[in-house]
């Protein structure tokens, strides 16, 4: 039997950024306009199958290319010290980011953002606990893997040169990852921007190793959705 030839490197390229977006575009597609409104879910609810369209291709990409994600930043920190303390610095800069930067650049711009969807989650121990989950296998690992694991790599790729290549890279899945962030106005594009704009630079710091990025994302995430949890709704 005649095996299929395997995709080459330009999988993790331009061909691959490109079937990654038309993934990405799929899942906007139907969930705006199929999912969201058979379910009654509101526009300004989280498109989560974007991410996981997006990841699932990217990870055929791989496969199909004969890469494994152990290659864009799953594998075990080269130190163990650095990566704790990566963590601990990345975790601190998200949160003064939030604290002064992103007010005043929304302040500058009249950046608006969107009621929360979350708000429903308070006293409801099973919407938090699903939310918990989604915060750290979709949000956490999902997203870091593709943005700053796949989509990084193959804009830096595609533009090459470099230093000049990994700022490109930076630059565009950060963003990509504002845009995807619309749904919560465009102060939600604002945040997830700059937050990405600094889980970028982190991957490069750390040697391209995404752990510590996957634990600053999942806390954070945490963090939000216990705040949501504990708050009553307005």
């Amino acid at each position: 039997m005649q095996t299929q030839p395997r995709i080459g490197d330009s999988a993790i390229g331009f061909t691959g950024i490109l079937l990654v977006l038309a993934a990405i575009t799929v899942a906007w597609a139907i969930s705006r306009f199929w999912l969201y409104p058979v379910l009654g879910i509101p526009a300004y609810a989280p498109l989560i199958l974007r991410p996981i369209f997006g990841f699932l291709t990217a990870w055929w990409l791989l496969a199909q290319s004969g890469h494994t994600w152990s290659e864009f930043g799953l594998a075990r920190p080269r130190s163990l010290p650095s990566a704790a303390f990566v963590t601990v610095f990345l975790f601190a800069a998200v949160w003064g980011t939030l604290d002064y930067v992103a007010p005043t650049l929304a302040s500058a711009v009249g950046a608006q953002s969107s009621p929360s969807f979350l708000a429903y989650l308070h006293g409801s121990v099973v919407a938090f606990a699903g939310w918990i989950a989604i915060g750290w296998i979709v949000g956490a690992f999902i997203e870091e893997l593709l943005f700053r694991g796949f989509l990084l790599n193959a804009v830096a790729r595609v533009v090459g040169h470099g230093c000049v290549g990994l700022g490109v890279g930076v630059v565009s899945q950060a963003a990509l990852f504002g845009l995807l962030h619309l749904y919560q106005g465009s102060l939600g594009f604002i945040m997830a921007g700059l937050f990405a704009l600094l889980y970028g630079v982190a991957y490069l710091v750390t040697g391209r190793n995404l752990w510590p990025l996957v634990l600053v994302h999942g806390t954070w995430n945490t963090v939000g959705i216990v705040n949501v949890y504990l708050t009553p709704a307005a």
